[in-house]
């Protein structure tokens, strides 16, 4: 099973390929990642379907107005293992 940290580190690689242009690679764990990383709507749903994907997850919809850092975003990972 991946860790939080592995989540984090993949979501950051993710947010760098796709939004090269608004990425804040200096954003921190717990800034919002829409105002502080430069991630729209679309960028996040991009970024969260594809780690659900990677690491066989599946987040409902109804979580994800909860995920706005990258902490929130690797434990919705992690709550929610395909079943």
């Amino acid at each position: 099973m991946a860790t939080a940290e592995e989540i984090k580190a993949r979501a950051r690689e993710i947010m760098a390929q796709t939004l090269p242009d608004d990425y804040n690679p200096n954003m921190t764990d717990d800034e919002p990642m829409i105002v502080e990383g430069g991630v729209d709507s679309l960028g996040f749903i991009s970024v969260l379907t594809t780690l659900e994907a990677e690491f066989d997850a599946h987040v409902p919809d109804e979580e994800w107005w909860n995920i706005t850092s990258l902490n929130a975003l690797a434990d919705a990972i992690l709550r929610n293992p395909r079943q």
